[in-house]
C-alpha cells in the first residue's frame, strides 16, 4: 500500500555500506532520502521530514544518541522514527525503544521488509497529520463559537437592561394602601412583567402578565404589553379610566392585528385599584386567578373567566371586589406552579398554605417569606413574578 503524497526520509548513521543500502531501497520506492552523520548538529525544522531512518550499523551508542535528539527536536509533532540494527539481543531492541524508535529493523533484511515498516510508519505520520488539521479546525471553530457566545451574551445583557428598564423603579408612595413585589427570570429575559402606575389621585392600575416561552422572543412581547396597555384616554381635559375588560380587548386585538407567524400566548390579570375606598376591578385573560388574604377569614382565589390573549377575538368580563383594611391580594405567575411548602402539594396548595402561615405580616415582608419558603434560594426554574397590594389605614 503506497502512501499517497511524496515522503521526504532523514537517514542518519555512520557506515556507509548500509546507508547507501537503505537510500537505494527508498528511493526505488520513489522517496525523497537526505543524509545526516550522528555528529551533525540536529535539523532546524525537525517538521519538513516524514520519517526518520537511523542506521545503527556502526556505533551502536551513538546511533541512540542520535535518536533521543531526534525524538526531543520533534516535541509536540509526531515523526516515526525506524532503528535498524545488526544487534538482535533483546537488550539492543529495548534500548531503540527507550530512546524513541517507533519500531525497529534486524539486519540482515529484505528490500521489502524495509519497505513495508516505512510504508506502515508513513501511513501513521499521514493520519496522524490529518487528525492535527482535523483537530485545529475544530479548535478554530470553537473559538468562532466563543466569540459569538461572547456576542449572544453581550446582546442578551442589553436585552436583559432593556426588559428592567420597562419595570417600575419604584411603586407608587399612596396613602391607603402598598404595594411589595418579587420579580426573579430563571434566564437573562423572560416572559414575565409587571407594572404598576398611578392614574390619577385616586386610581392606580397595575397588572401581571406572562409571555410563553423563555428569551428574547418572550421578553419582546413583554415590550409590546407594556406599550400596548391603555389604561386611560384623555380627550382635552378631560380624561376617561379604561375598564379592566376593555383594556384586555384592545391588547388582545392588537396582538391579532400583528398576525405573527406563531401565536403569541399571552396570559394577564390587570387591574384598577381605586386606594380611597379600597373598591378594586379586574379582569383575566387565562392568568391564574388572584389570590385574596383576608385580615380574617378564608383564603380566596377570585375566578374570573378569560381567554388568554392572541388567540381570538373575545370580550373580556369584569368582576369588582372591596378591600377593607388589613386585606391583602396576590397576583403571581404560573412559576407558582413550582411552589413547594411543607408536606403540602406542590403550585396552588403550598401556595395558601404558605399564605395562611404569613398573612399577618406586612405586604412587603409577606412577599418576602412567600418567596422564600416557596422556592427556597436556588434558580427558579421559571419565571416567578409575585405582586402583592395591602389595604392600610387612612
Amino acid at each position: 500500500m503506497k502512501v499517497v503524497r511524496p515522503s521526504v526520509i532523514l537517514l542518519s548513521g555512520q557506515d556507509p555500506a548500509a546507508l547507501e543500502q537503505v537510500r537505494r531501497i527508498l528511493e526505488g520506492d520513489g522517496h525523497q532520502v537526505r543524509f545526516r552523520q550522528p555528529a551533525d548538529p540536529d535539523p532546524d525544522d525537525v517538521s519538513s521530514y516524514h520519517l526518520f531512518v537511523v542506521e545503527a550499523s556502526g556505533c551502536h551508542c551513538e546511533s541512540l544518541a542520535w535518536c533521543r535528539r531526534l525524538r526531543a527536536g520533534a516535541a509536540e509533532n509526531y515523526l516515526p522514527v525506524l532503528f535498524v540494527t545488526p544487534d538482535h539481543t533483546p537488550e539492543a531492541r529495548l534500548a531503540s525503544f527507550e530512546a524513541g524508535a517507533d519500531t525497529y529493523l534486524l539486519r540482515p533484511f529484505a528490500p521489502e521488509e524495509l519497505l513495508a515498516q516505512a510504508g506502515a510508519l508513513l501511513r501513521i505520520r499521514e493520519m496522524h497529520d490529518k487528525l492535527s488539521e482535523k483537530s485545529a479546525e475544530v479548535q478554530r471553530v470553537n473559538r468562532r463559537l466563543q466569540q459569538a457566545y461572547q456576542q449572544i451574551d453581550q446582546e442578551m445583557e442589553i436585552a436583559r437592561r432593556l426588559q428592567v428598564s420597562f419595570l417600575p423603579q419604584k411603586m407608587p408612595e399612596i396613602s391607603h394602601a402598598q404595594f411589595a413585589v418579587h420579580y426573579l427570570l430563571c434566564g437573562q429575559v423572560g416572559g414575565d412583567f409587571y407594572d404598576v402606575f398611578r392614574l390619577d389621585e385616586h386610581h392606580v392600575g397595575f397588572y401581571v402578565a406572562d409571555a410563553m416561552g423563555h428569551g428574547v422572543p418572550a421578553s419582546l412581547l413583554t415590550i409590546f404589553i407594556k406599550k400596548g396597555v391603555k389604561a386611560k384616554e384623555v380627550f382635552g381635559s378631560q380624561y376617561r379610566l379604561v375598564p379592566p375588560g376593555e383594556v384586555l380587548q384592545k391588547l388582545n386585538k392588537d396582538l391579532i392585528d400583528q398576525a405573527l407567524s406563531e401565536t403569541p400566548f399571552i396570559t394577564m390579570v390587570y387591574v384598577l385599584f381605586n386606594h380611597r375606598d379600597g373598591t378594586l376591578r379586574f379582569s383575566r385573560a387565562g392568568h391564574p386567578y388572584p389570590l385574596h388574604i383576608p385580615h380574617r377569614g378564608e383564603l380566596e382565589l377570585w375566578r374570573n373567566e378569560g381567554l388568554l390573549l392572541g388567540v381570538f377575538d373575545a370580550q373580556f368580563s369584569d368582576r369588582t371586589q372591596k378591600l377593607v383594611v388589613g386585606d391583602k391580594v396576590l397576583l403571581y405567575s404560573d412559576g407558582v406552579d413550582n411552589a413547594r411548602f411543607e408536606d403540602h402539594q406542590p403550585g396552588t396548595d403550598s401556595l395558601l398554605a404558605c399564605a395562611v402561615r404569613h398573612r399577618q405580616l406586612p405586604i412587603q415582608e409577606f412577599v418576602q417569606h412567600l418567596a422564600r419558603d416557596l422556592f427556597g434560594a436556588g434558580p427558579p426554574p421559571d419565571d416567578l413574578t409575585l405582586l402583592g397590594l395591602e389595604m392600610l389605614s387612612p
